[in-house]
């Protein structure tokens, strides 16, 4: 399955024009569709979104849940989830494509799932929206798509806080009822979870802790945290992310690890350490496990 890692090769690989900044994007779905692969078959990105649809037919589908037959729709998708679409070239509305370093540079200390834990449901269903529900929020796209265009110093600052404020809006029309037999309270209770989890996942990393047995490289530890038993725990975890407990844990190391190495001049030894493993060879091993090769190949290749 496709995996795009940046907005740049996400946009290549659904053919429309290269993004202008790194960590954000906003793009009417008219203008795409001059361009776009009208059928994309299930792939993975690393971003969150949030699109309006106000017309078109055929179907975006995100994890188990459809735009077919729905008429004015708004709907959003989170980090690694399986994506994919059918559409004519008769799409109208807008969407925002942008990463948790943006929207949290300058603006927020809190990871977005902290703030909006709708975006991590990985079986949250699209929200049908009446025409007069849908003209303030088509509204705030077009400001943002309108500040985006001039491109100003501080027009980032200023789309950040139209994130900001959307996600308020369209939290209030998130629905209460049931999905799939999990009733609204039972899925927020698992959302809070994998918020936790997230964080704790990155402060687990920070320099100078102190471990004695458990380390932030195992299940066990958050769990542990989370007072939960591993099993259930990793249930959660996977039935809302689509992924382990251990590959949440495996990303994030390596995304450590490939910073380190690439923009410091630290030792292997020095960065499995600060890292948090008793033995630099089990670093090397798992980095290549994961990369195909090692940590110093890894290093002078790039």
């Amino acid at each position: 399955m496709k995996h795009f890692s940046t907005l740049r090769e996400y946009c290549e690989g659904i053919q429309i024009s290269a993004p202008k900044w790194d960590g954000f994007d906003i793009r009417s779905f008219e203008d795409n569709m001059k361009t776009v692969r009208q059928q994309m078959p299930p792939f993975k990105h690393e971003f969150y979104a949030v699109a309006i649809k106000l017309d078109g037919g055929g179907f975006a589908k995100t994890g188990n849940y459809s735009t077919e037959n729905l008429n004015v729709t708004i709907f959003f998708n989170s980090p690694y989830q399986i994506l994919q679409w059918d559409i004519p070239p008769d799409w109208k509305g807008f969407y925002i494509i942008f990463s948790e370093d943006f929207y949290r540079n300058t603006l927020s200390q809190k990871r977005i799932t902290e703030q909006y834990p709708f975006l991590l449901a990985y079986r949250t269903a699209p929200i049908s929206l009446t025409e007069k529900e849908a003209e303030p929020i088509t509204k705030m796209f077009m400001d943002m798509f309108e500040e985006h265009a001039m491109d100003l110093p501080t027009g980032k600052t200023i789309i950040r806080h139209y994130i900001h404020i959307m996600l308020h809006k369209v939290a209030r029309n998130y629905t209460s009822a049931a999905v799939d037999g999990t009733s609204y309270n039972e899925r927020s209770q698992d959302l809070h979870l994998v918020s936790r989890f997230k964080s704790l996942l990155e402060i687990g990393f920070h320099p100078d802790q102190a471990y004695d047995e458990l380390r932030p490289h195992q299940v066990q530890y958050y769990a542990d945290k989370l007072s939960l038993h591993p099993n259930h725990f990793n249930a959660v975890i996977k039935r809302i992310t689509d992924i382990s407990a251990s590959e949440h844990i495996y990303r994030h190391i390596l995304s450590l690890a490939k910073s380190k190495l690439l923009n410091t001049d630290k030792s292997v030894k020095e960065i499995a350490f600060e890292l948090y493993y008793n033995y630099p060879n089990h670093f090397a091993i798992f980095f290549k496990k994961q990369m195909g090769m090692t940590p110093s190949q890894y290093r002078k290749s790039v």
